[in-house]
């Protein structure tokens, strides 16, 4: 009897051990044919943005199943049309939204320098117009600009920074170089620098895709270069004034040539490179602390500024050693950070970007 029993259950778990890969496989084909039938669907109605998702599901979640392989002719049928929501799809565009947002804060500012250049009576009016025609110019432009480019986050990081660091280099420049103590060469000044940078670094992303890691290793090496060859020159003496002003404008366009450089020869993951300037400015306030602990002996300038340097570079050089375990970023870790966007890429709920146009509480524009 007990033999009997044991048989049954021995026989019961065969069957379903059996017969289980076989309901996977059936609940997969099923889903796979569910999704398929809805692209098709969606292409009768001529949805073939949505439709293009659906068969690119498919073909990711189910590879081996009929459908998989129908998805995919239907997917290269679609591809031929040629269609710009289907060509938009097969780019890269993770970077679209930060270029947007700072093209319209750009245009923003460009709309008030320049009503500051044409206003010779320094009406507000004037510059509210500016406002008012600056910020939905750069909208439409950069929408229209980045429409059907490849325009990976790395890239968008890239313009972004070199709009603003443009914008300081030529806003320093024109102090240096301007004999006129009005704002109307520094406004000019400072629009020259930025919109020379942001033309020639949106050239330079068509040769080059630096990743994330790489981003923040120039933008940290422009502030580092600025803040370290302010103290450099408190050390040796550099008096207040033009010549402090070009020592920090050179030392900053040195660090990002040092850190763009080292960037092309390393592969540095972003969580480093921010642990390597948190160590920097913990040893900077570290040294900060001792300044001022000791400033009651009287403490020189120079030592002062020395100690926050060296304060500065030992905190950076501990940052470094101590993150070296950090591996840098694979391939996967890579497409993520190009396909998936930051929480500061992430429009509102009230205003949400995507290929078919830009929908807001009562607007619409589609591009």
């Amino acid at each position: 009897m007990v033999h009997r029993q044991m048989r049954v259950i021995l026989i019961t778990i065969f069957v379903c051990v059996l017969f289980s890969p076989l309901s996977a496989a059936a609940t997969e084909v099923g889903t796979a044919a569910d999704l398929y039938e809805t692209a098709f669907r969606l292409i009768v109605e001529g949805d073939y943005s949505e439709a293009y998702d659906r068969l690119n599901e498919v073909i990711d979640k189910y590879p081996n199943t009929v459908h998989a392989r129908l998805a995919e002719n239907r997917r290269q049928r679609l591809e031929q049309l040629n269609l710009p929501s289907i060509r938009r799809k097969k780019i890269d565009q993770g970077g679209r939204v930060g270029t947007v947002v700072f093209s319209t804060l750009y245009s923003t500012w460009l709309g008030i320098g320049t009503a500051r250049l044409v206003d010779e009576t320094d009406g507000a009016k004037t510059v509210a117009g500016g406002m008012m025609i600056g910020a939905p110019t750069g909208l439409l432009t950069s929408l229209v600009v980045t429409r059907n480019a490849k325009l990976t986050r790395g890239q968008s990081a890239l313009i972004n920074s070199s709009g603003s660091w443009g914008t300081w280099q030529g806003l320093g420049w024109a102090i240096l170089i301007s004999e006129d103590d009005g704002e109307k060469p520094l406004i000019g000044g400072a629009m020259i620098g930025g919109l020379s940078s942001i033309l020639a670094t949106s050239v330079i992303t068509r040769k080059i895709d630096p990743s994330l890691g790489d981003m923040a290793m120039i933008n940290y090496g422009a502030l580092w270069g600025t803040w370290l060859s302010v103290t450099a020159a408190k050390v040796v003496g550099i008096p207040d004034g033009d010549e402090l002003l070009a020592w920090t404008l050179i030392g900053g366009n040195l660090g990002v040539a040092a850190m763009a450089s080292l960037a092309s020869q390393i592969d540095i993951a972003p969580a480093r490179a921010h642990w390597i300037n948190l160590g920097g400015i913990i040893g900077t306030i570290v040294a900060s602390g001792v300044v001022m602990i000791i400033a009651e002996s009287d403490i020189s300038e120079s030592a002062a500024f020395g100690t926050l340097m060296v304060g500065g570079i030992a905190g950076l050089i501990t940052g470094a050693y101590n993150t070296r375990h950090i591996p840098p970023p694979t391939v996967s870790e890579r497409l993520r950070q190009r396909n998936d966007s930051a929480l500061w890429d992430r429009p509102p709920h009230e205003l949400q970007l995507s290929s078919r146009g830009i929908r807001a509480n009562l607007l619409t524009i589609r591009f």
